[in-house]
């Protein structure tokens, strides 16, 4: 008896395939198997079958509708829908060049804007994470001083619990300061920490922080105590749960580890490294005692009750007693809302969320540009697909039908970008984010947003990529299609002309921003400061190393030469010179005046230069303080002549000397008025807070072989500190770390637009020559040379950047010209700026060009006609 096929694979058949060809399949399905029995054996013969039969089933649900819907074409028609794939495929596969060009412009196109819009959207979420968000403010004072306004965001201690008594209002006050101090966990982890604070006790549950170990609700509610961050604690503890564990601040007072915060979110003003319990700050020493006392150095949040009023609560401020008082000036206060102080405090410039609109635009213009080549390079082919449209229209294929094909390869292209441009982003996130010190974590890669946005641009592109070729090229007449009579050699020339100037405008637009931003960045970087701050070390000495201060100061003399050593009591080039308010003698002008104490050789060694030398400057060691002004502090007092022969400009402080203005603060603004006190050899009260020995290191210098030497003089001293030093030239270049990131930003973003941009200049050419290949082949029979056809093929898109550099020059001067003037110092924006940028754009594009257009002029004419 023969073997028959599984029965079971009959009735599974039966159930799938339309009634009218099941006859005819499952008589063809039977004569395999009868043949492959006879071959293989019968149960590999069943296995075939059941593998035959499973080709044959189309996931539709009824006999019924398998009926209704087999003569249909529609797009949804899963048979239709894998022949749209199909063809797609072949498409992509058979124009792979252009493909390529398509799907990298999209990737690079996509990760870009992503990466930007993920840090603007990063930027524009500060702070909204904290369960009291939208009811907690910080509270900003405001004082008129010499017709100016002035901020602070510091009060004194005892603010905070008036206003808690005070104003009903208030559900909650959370005080937070900064510093810096030595912490020790044992003698072989002590390091000087900055962004050691001090916080009181509801400060940690207002503010929503995930807490690993220990209790939020208690953590910082008695003196003694300090909660570390996740980095500080594994810094000096590593994996263990450091909590009742001792840690010692300051080098002599002991505070108990309480709890220890998961990484702290880093779209959040609040940054920290440890927080210790305000109530502990008067037993920490005299210094902290003095500043606990009678310092404003809180920032002081409000969490308001609901449906409080804003603006009653400000008034109410105004007549809790005020701590900032500055003779018969009162300051005002006012609440800022905690999501907006990231970019719209009154106390800092306005500059960050224009820096955000910029790179907004900037990833919606490479977006764009990768999107327009898409469509030059869809619509510049569509002869290719004129015979295809013709023909399926004249057997009948709808318009519709023609416009859901097109869109699908443009899904298909998109899809395919979008998964290169996710992995691209993630691989290179890391990366990225470090090197333009954009301060996101790897968790927004994991969030919400991030897939949303991705999707979302994901099927923008789509839409946008699709919508215009997939109207052109469906919108074919087939009856002159066929008859090869349409001239759509030229259909949407005009479009692809419009898309290729806006790429090269952008283009060139970027570029000259990039050459002013650079151009700017190095005039910061060398202008004469009236201070020389190069090769220079500064040394920190802890106050409590009055004794060892003039031990240590002449060993570093001995190394490092006389000449190139000197004191100062303030971090020059960062935010911690001090400011005295004053009111001038002369014309009782009100005055911001920065202070610090140096030692006499601080002027020839940081190459400070003198107006007035002091009297008997040169004769030998000054046996008293000397005050030197500089010539910004006298304009100001309006003292004319010799200011050493002239009335004090400040009260009870004449004048021994005028210095030079230079500069210990950026470029953004002019010098500012400057006392400074010149002290002895002998002088202690310098340290009174700390201070700085300034080593100038000679050319060539073997840098951390001199650290290392610095380091073991300074530890033969048995110093009460560890060894902290920071280079005067990298404080500086922190200054300007907003511009420094700018800058960044547009160079990798001027370069990623030029290659998307030639990209779509390389594939327009390309197929310009590919349709013109048998002119240049009878042109070249003719006598043409190569210069010529290279020439001809080139200046049509040389034409379009001239007109773009046009356009783009005047609307970049405009926009750079806006930017500069935030600085006091800046550059003018000369012709060859624009000249460079412009002749770097044709420079490439050129290139880019010539690269198809020599080899099309160089090709042997015989194989152009050959078809002819």
């Amino acid at each position: 008896m023969p073997p028959t096929p599984p029965r079971l694979a009959d009735r599974l058949l039966r159930l799938f395939c339309v009634p009218h060809l099941h006859e005819e399949v499952l008589g063809d399905l039977h004569e395999e198997f009868a043949w492959q029995a006879r071959r293989v054996g019968k149960q590999r013969a069943r296995w075939r079958y059941w593998w035959d039969v499973v080709g044959f089933i189309k996931p539709t649900f009824s006999n019924k509708q398998q009926i209704d819907s087999y003569s249909k074409t529609t797009f949804l028609n899963l048979t239709m829908f894998r022949n749209y794939v199909a063809i797609a495929l072949r498409q992509l596969w058979k124009n792979q060049l252009f493909s390529g060009l398509n799907i990298t412009g999209l990737t690079v196109g996509l990760a870009v804007s992503t990466f930007i819009a993920l840090y603007v959207w990063h930027e524009f979420h500060y702070d909204r994470f904290q369960p009291f968000a939208d009811r907690t403010y910080r509270i900003l004072t405001i004082v008129k001083f010499g017709g100016e306004d002035v901020t602070f965001t510091g009060l004194h201690e005892s603010y905070g619990r008036e206003i808690k008594r005070q104003i009903p209002d208030v559900e909650e006050v959370v005080r937070i300061a900064s510093g810096e101090a030595i912490i020790q966990s044992d003698p072989n982890h002590r390091f000087k920490e900055e962004q050691i604070g001090f916080a009181d006790a509801p400060t940690l549950a207002v503010l929503g922080l995930r807490v690993r170990y220990g209790n939020a609700a208690t953590a910082l509610n008695e003196p003694g105590r300090i909660v570390l961050t996740r980095p500080l604690s594994e810094k000096y503890f590593g994996d263990q749960n450091p909590v009742g564990k001792t840690i010692t601040y300051d080098k002599h007072f002991p505070l108990t580890v309480s709890a220890v915060l998961d990484d702290l979110p880093t779209n959040s003003i609040i940054q920290f490294k440890a927080l210790v319990s305000l109530s502990s700050m008067p037993a920490l020493g005299p210094n902290q005692r003095e500043v606990y006392k009678g310092g404003g150095f809180l920032t002081t949040f409000v969490v308001l009750r609901p449906g409080a009023n804003v603006a009653a609560v400000e008034k109410k401020l105004d007549k809790v007693k005020a701590d900032v008082q500055f003779a018969d000036i009162t300051g005002k206060y006012f609440l800022e809302a905690l999501p907006s102080l990231h970019l719209d405090s009154r106390s800092d410039s306005k500059t960050t969320r224009q820096s955000l609109y910029i790179l907004l635009s900037i990833a919606l213009v490479i977006l764009a540009l990768a999107v327009i080549n898409y469509v030059s390079l869809t619509t510049a082919r569509a002869t290719k697909r004129a015979k295809e449209v013709g023909i399926r229209k004249a057997i009948g294929g709808q318009r519709g039908e023609l416009i859901g094909q097109f869109f699908l390869e443009s899904f298909l292209t998109t899809t395919l970008a979008f998964a290169f441009s996710l992995a691209l982003l993630q691989m290179l996130f890391p990366w990225a984010n470090h090197s333009l010190d954009l301060h996101m974590d790897n968790r927004v890669l994991s969030q919400g947003p991030y897939w949303g946005l991705m999707i979302s641009l994901w099927f923008s592109c789509s839409l946008l990529a699709g919508a215009y070729p997939a109207l052109m090229l469906s919108g074919f007449r087939p009856a002159l299609v066929l008859k090869g009579v349409t001239n759509l050699r030229y259909s949407g020339a005009g479009l692809r002309q419009i898309f290729t100037t806006v790429q090269f405008t952008v283009c060139i637009g970027l570029l000259i921003c990039s050459v002013v931003l650079y151009t700017q960045m190095r005039l910061l970087r060398t202008q004469n400061l009236g201070i020389n701050r190069a090769q220079v070390v500064a040394m920190f000495v802890d106050p409590e190393m009055t004794s060892q201060f003039p031990g240590l100061r002449d060993e570093v003399r001995k190394w490092a030469g006389s000449e190139n050593v000197a004191f100062s009591n303030v971090a020059l080039f960062t935010d911690h010179c001090p400011t005295m308010f004053v009111k001038t003698e002369t014309n009782k002008k009100q005055l911001m005046v920065n202070f610090l104490s140096v030692d006499k050789p601080f002027f020839d060694m940081m190459g400070v230069r003198w107006q007035h030398r002091p009297v008997g400057w040169n004769e030998g060691p000054i046996t008293k303080e000397l005050r030197i002004y500089n010539q910004t502090l006298i304009q100001e007092a309006g003292i004319k002549g010799n200011p050493l022969l002239q009335p004090a400009p400040l009260k009870d402080q004449p004048a021994d000397g005028i210095a030079v203005d230079f500069h210990v603060r950026s470029l953004h603004g002019a010098v500012s008025p400057m006392k400074v006190t010149v002290v002895n050899d002998t002088s202690r009260s310098a340290l009174e807070h700390g201070g700085y020995i300034l080593v100038r290191l000679k050319p060539q210098t073997n840098v951390p072989e001199a650290l290392a030497q610095l380091k073991t003089l300074y530890d033969a001293t048995r110093p009460a500190a560890p060894f902290d030093y920071y280079f005067l030239d990298e404080a500086y270049d922190k200054l300007y770390a907003k511009e420094e990131r700018l800058a960044r930003l547009f160079n990798g973003f001027t370069a990623l637009t030029l290659l998307v941009a030639c990209l779509g200049l390389l594939g327009l050419m390309t197929f310009s020559i590919e349709v013109r290949t048998k002119e240049i082949g009878i042109r070249k029979v003719l006598g043409a040379s190569v210069g010529s056809i290279v020439t001809l093929l080139s200046k049509d898109f040389l034409k379009l950047v001239v007109l773009a550099i046009l356009i783009a020059s005047p609307i970049a001067w405009w926009a750079m010209n806006n930017w500069l003037q935030t600085f006091a110092y800046k550059i003018d924006i000369s012709w060859w700026v624009f000249a460079l940028a412009g002749g770097l754009v044709v420079a490439i594009a050129l290139l880019t060009v010539s690269f198809q257009s020599v080899k099309a002029a160089l090709m042997n004419p015989v194989k152009s006609l050959r078809s002819e």
